[in-house]
Order: structure tokens, then sequence, then C-alpha cells
């Protein structure tokens, strides 16, 4: 048996974990309700044990809802409250999504696909909810998704780049010297 993956004992998965929350909360007080969900989503999938990535997700949206509300002055009334739960819900599908496309060997897909997954499954549900919630006019508009497109793939590309660095200084480690999914160049599950 080889080394115990830090990233998956109680330092090296704290930190990894502290490292998207941080990352979340940081892209919360940027973005506002715009904050990278998909991104962080599909990297809680892809590089945290399944038993974390829920609580990943669940304390990157409080994040979000603790300084959209007491940092950046979001209204208190009935309907934010029930936009910040459908973030939520929406970043949570964005999880589900980005967990079941998630490749279960290498591939050129290891990333992209859990991703555009993660992406859709979040804009649909805001989009659903956009029925029933009022909302600017355009707020779907391709232009809109597109820049949100956009800037959830960069951030992901940052923190993949975030976890190689991690691992390659020593802060995480592979899980198996001869585990090719989760080498220095794998953005595949930490399982």
């Amino acid at each position: 048996m080889g080394p115990v993956s830090m990233e998956r004992s109680g330092a090296g998965r704290a930190i990894w974990m502290a490292l998207i929350v941080v990352a979340g909360a940081g892209l919360s007080l940027f973005y506002a309700c715009a904050t990278p969900f998909a991104a962080l989503a599909t990297l809680a999938a892809l590089k945290t044990d399944r038993r974390d990535t829920a609580l990943v997700v669940g304390l990157v949206w409080l994040a979000n809802q603790v300084i959209g509300y007491g940092f950046l002055h979001y209204p208190h009334d009935l309907v934010s409250i029930v936009w910040g739960l459908a973030i939520g819900v929406a970043a949570g599908t964005a999880l589900l999504a980005a967990i079941a496309l998630a490749p279960r060997r290498p591939g050129p897909f290891g990333v992209s696909l859990p991703f555009v997954g993660a992406f859709t499954a979040y804009e649909f549900v805001l989009y659903l909810a956009s029925f029933a919630l009022p909302t600017e006019d355009g707020a779907f508009a391709l232009s809109v998704v597109k820049q949100i497109f956009v800037v959830n793939a960069v951030v992901l590309v940052a923190l993949v780049l975030l976890h190689w660095l991690a691992t390659a200084v020593g802060l995480l480690t592979t899980h198996h010297p001869d585990d090719d999914q989760n080498h220095l160049g794998s953005a595949l599950p930490a399982r």
C-alpha cells in the first residue's frame, strides 16, 4: 500500500476544502450574485472525497449568503431570501451534475464534461426560478450567460492550477504513486 494521501487525510483534506471555500468567499465579494458556483461545484466533484463535496459547496453557498447580506447589503426581504435559496439549490444541482459526469478513468474530457454539465444545470435551475421570482430583463440573455460561463471557466482553470501548485509544493499529495487518476496533471476525481 502506498502513502496515504495528504489530500484525503485530515490535514490535506482540510487545507483543500478551506482553499475552495475561501476562494468561493473571495469570489462572492467580487462577483456577488454571479459567484462561479458551477466552477466550484465541478472542482468539489473532481477534487474532494465524495463525503466532502456537498459540505464544500454548502459552505461556499453559506459564505456567499453571509457576505451578501452582511457586507454587500442584499435587501432583507422575502424575494432576496428565496433567490438565495434558489442559488443554493442551483449550486447543489450543479454539484450533482458534475458528480454524475465525472470520469471514472483518465480521458480528454476529464474536466470539461463535468463543468459543462454543472454550468448547464446551475443556469437551468436559476432560469426556472426566474419564472416564479422577479428578475431583471435580460438576466438570461446569451451575452450575460456567455459572460458568466467565461468567468466560471477562468475560475475553474485557476483553481485546477492552484490544486496542481498545492500538490507540487507538498500541501497536497497524490493518492498513490502508481495512481494515474490523481497525478499532477490530472483533473480527475480524488477517490
